[in-house]
């Protein structure tokens, strides 16, 4: 039995009195009549109780001229006050009370799982009354749903029957069954023993939530070692989860095994927790497998230089060293095993490592690994020793070249220059080498520059790092050659391919990102905060030129129109830092329409102004152009960057691809 939460305590209303109303049919006489009833769940639409525990009920009418509450079978009307923690309520039951009473507050012991519980509510009034009550929640307008509930006329009475539903939770009666897998029911509460071999799989049902009464939440699936204390238990299999069927693989240990099926429900605001514990009856035998344990599939050297051995089942832990076991021979002279592993992924996998690696020039000779059987300790899972074999051939690795792919790269901040390859490079060659830069030249502006340095990139083993002796400028013409032969190496031993000159495109260490490319709608990277008269801002595909030229928007571009003096505002929806005395070089693309009369427009960045003249010998309307200009932070701010057109005659203009970043130039 479980504890009371909810007894009586505070009945909150669960009806709204409406109270007389007017009806087309009917003119309610001044006397005070009205129907309301409240239960220990008080507002709540769910109504939930445990078997074995018990709700209230209160009748709040005013004018009634017969009242009755009526239980079904399996409940029983309790007399109070009743204590608010009890073991049973047996003691309280009121001897030959029936089904039905008459008084205004009863309390009723639920003792059968129903979740159809019906406890039903008879009034007779001489006036007609309504009231109004809660039947749900609507999730939508986040508000409850009302039905209003109306007296009928019956004779001279006006009858008001309503039934309350209580879900009766009962206590879990923990059953299963279990089936092969193809789905045939295993009679096992009527045999001793289900004998099984090794990683045989059976599927097990917890039947305990077929019924709606107890409604486990919870199915725990646990096979143990037989012991006399349960507390000496060693589970082989142990499963807990919400689902009801599982397939549990019996392939952790042979031996004799039992188990049990735990179905337990989590306790809720109104229901408390419950579980079962039903033990199996019967025992699962499990056997090794018939078939030998032996070497199977290819043995093949890996690129780090170990040798893996496939088996045809899965090992125990390796405890032992078993290298003195195992013997390869290249065209027969033996290569002593240095140490034998199992592959932590894989454990039916073994790694030898030799004490002299194999080269890539013994794939042209004969290479076997042999176990001479001698060892108890390489043994499967279900306990079968490790056969001997013999000669079983060897795969040798053969190094890959290694190829230098995708574009050279120069990092501003530190000059490093990135060069990247299509496999991982093995940083202890470049430790293992005198002279890491041996193969490696560069070019800067077409003069031959010492390379300093050669290493692994920390953070991507697929590229190198490679510094200059001299200090480098993002507009530096700068190349990068290799040319054998060079000690750098690849993990799996492949020696880097020649290439180049190749040339270093400098970081562009764009501050703006992507809100200069222009690709999202207006209102997103980039704002007009007014327009006035004719001006106006909008992101669009980029027009036609009337002039062709080399430089080329890269897709949507900003435009701007601005005809005597009616200006648009763009302005950057994001702010961003620059620096006071850090030079900062600006770079777009701009095409000046055929009708613009204007000379320049205003960029600012932060509260700066710099202007974009366009009145050069060069500027040409009609075509796209590449313009580039520095300036210094007055000061350090946090700031957007703006463009606005300047007024008197007509700024028809267009950017794109705008660019703003650290003057790193050669000075």
């Amino acid at each position: 039995m479980r504890d009371i939460k909810y007894s009586i305590r505070f009945l909150f209303l669960l009806l709204i009195i409406v109270g007389c109303e007017d009806d087309d049919e009917y003119v309610a006489p001044n006397t005070f009549v009205d129907a309301a009833f409240t239960t220990t769940w008080g507002t709540s639409v769910d109504k939930d109780v445990d078997i074995n525990n018990y709700g209230s009920f209160m009748d709040l009418s005013n004018g009634t001229t017969k009242h009755e509450w009526t239980i079904p079978e399996g409940t029983f009307f309790l007399k109070g006050p009743l204590p608010t923690k009890a073991n049973s309520f047996e003691s309280n039951i009121i001897e030959d009370a029936g089904k039905v009473s008459d008084e205004r507050t009863v309390h009723v012991l639920f003792t059968k799982g129903d979740s159809l519980t019906p406890i039903k509510l008879h009034n007779e009034y001489e006036e007609y009354t309504e009231f109004v009550l809660p039947t749900g929640w609507d999730t939508e307008t986040n508000s409850s749903i009302f039905d209003t509930l109306r007296t009928v006329q019956k004779g001279a009475a006006w009858v008001l029957d309503y039934t309350i539903i209580v879900d009766v939770y009962d206590t879990i009666v923990a059953d299963m069954e279990i089936r092969n897998l193809a789905g045939s029911k295993i009679d096992f509460k009527s045999q001793d023993v289900i004998d099984l071999k090794f990683g045989d799989a059976l599927v097990f049902e917890d039947l305990s939530r077929s019924n709606n009464t107890s409604r486990p939440t919870t199915t725990i699936w646990t096979i143990h070692t037989i012991e006399e204390n349960e507390d000496d238990e060693e589970n082989i299999i142990n499963v807990n989860e919400e689902k009801t069927i599982d397939t549990l693989v019996f392939n952790k240990r042979i031996g004799k095994f039992q188990g049990r099926l735990v179905s337990k429900r989590d306790r809720t605001e109104a229901v408390q927790a419950d579980e079962e514990t039903y033990e199996i009856p019967v025992t699962f035998n499990v056997t090794a497998l018939d078939e030998a344990l032996e070497q199977a599939g290819d043995v093949i050297e890996m690129a780090d230089n170990s040798i893996e051995v496939s088996l045809s089942s899965k090992l125990v832990e390796l405890t032992e060293d078993v290298s003195s076991n195992f013997m390869v021979e290249v065209n027969g002279v033996a290569r002593p095993v240095a140490s034998v592993s199992q592959n932590q992924l894989n454990a039916d996998k073994l790694i030898l490592v030799l004490e002299t690696q194999l080269e890539g020039t013994d794939a042209t000779n004969t290479v076997t690994v042999s176990y001479d059987g001698g060892s108890t300790t390489l043994k499967s899972v279900d306990e079968r020793v490790l056969e001997a074999f013999s000669a079983v051939p060897v795969e040798v690795y053969v190094p890959i070249p290694v190829n230098n792919v995708g574009t050279v790269q120069k990092v501003t901040e530190d000059d490093a220059i990135l060069v990247m390859f299509d496999q991982e490079l093995d940083p202890a060659s470049v430790m293992a080498s005198a002279d890491a830069t041996m193969g490696f030249s560069a070019m800067v502006n077409g003069v031959a520059s010492v390379v300093s340095s050669v290493e692994v990139d920390a953070a991507d083993a697929t590229v190198l790092r490679i510094m200059l002796s001299e200090e480098l400028y993002r507009d530096d013409e700068i190349t990068i050659s290799y040319v054998g032969p060079g000690d750098i190496l690849s993990i799996g031993a492949g020696e880097l391919v020649d290439f180049g000159p190749v040339t270093v495109v400098p970081d562009e260490d764009n501050i703006l990102g992507d809100v200069g490319m222009f690709e999202n709608t207006l209102d997103t990277d980039w704002l007009n905060t007014g327009s006035n008269g004719a001006g106006a801002a909008e992101i669009v595909a980029a027009p036609t030129p009337d002039i062709v030229s080399d430089v080329v928007p890269s897709g949507n571009v900003m435009h701007l129109f601005a005809p005597d003096g009616n200006k648009p505002n763009t302005i950057t929806s994001g702010t961003f830092a620059f620096e006071a005395g850090t030079a900062y070089r600006v770079k777009y693309k701009r095409y000046l329409g055929s009708t613009t009369s204007t000379a320049f427009a205003k960029h600012y960045f932060g509260d700066q102004n710099v202007n974009d003249q366009w009145n050069d010998p060069e500027d040409e309307l009609g075509k796209w152009q590449l313009v580039e200009f520095t300036f210094i932070a007055a000061a350090t701010s946090n700031g957007t960057v703006r463009i606005q057109p300047v007024p008197a005659g007509v700024s028809d203009v267009y950017y794109d691809d705008y660019t703003i970043q650290i003057d790193d130039n050669r000075p």
